[in-house]
């Protein structure tokens, strides 16, 4: 199915046809459970967006969300590898390691190999992010740009280099 569509995204661009990737039309995982790197076992190592949630009603706690759970979105972000990027979230040094471990944390997941169309829909929902938290909270936010960071800080202090040499001997 991926060929045909990539396909037919080839044959609209030679003809000069344009056609902007809709973010309300993604293809999204269902909510998986951030409670250990098992978690993510999964999830496919190729390129898109995913997103968190942390649980703010349980299911069954209130009557008016009808036995379903509620969860707050805290981060939308893109990656060239979601198996590997999702995977890193319980590595020591991780800053959110602990939050996710907790249990209270989902993760979903939609795989976009096009990496404009993958730019365009993670700038799109960055802006819908931003302007959620100001209408809830009534105060401007700078939202994506504190997103970004973040996303900057957790990939530098997640990388992981060579390993280190034997010792002689060995």
């Amino acid at each position: 199915m991926e060929g045909l569509s990539r396909l037919v995204s080839e044959s609209l661009a030679r003809n000069g046809v344009e056609t902007p990737l809709d973010h309300r039309r993604l293809q999204w995982s269902r909510w998986l459970r951030c409670e250990s790197s098992f978690s993510t076992l999964l999830i496919p190592s190729k390129p898109g967006l995913y997103a968190f949630g942390q649980e703010v009603i349980a299911p069954g706690e209130l009557p008016v969300t009808g036995g379903k759970r509620m969860l707050a979105l805290f981060r939308i972000s893109e990656t060239e590898d979601l198996g590997m990027t999702l995977g890193r979230l319980f590595l020591l040094g991780v800053p959110d390691r602990e939050r996710f471990a907790g249990g209270r944390c989902f993760v979903r997941y939609a795989v976009i190999e096009d990496v404009v169309q993958r730019r365009s829909a993670h700038s799109a929902l960055q802006q819908w992010l931003a302007s959620s938290a100001e209408t809830v909270s009534g105060v401007a936010s700078d939202l994506p740009t504190q997103s970004a960071e973040m996303e900057q800080k957790e990939l530098s202090q997640s990388n992981i280099g060579p390993p280190a040499p034997l010792p002689s001997g060995f």
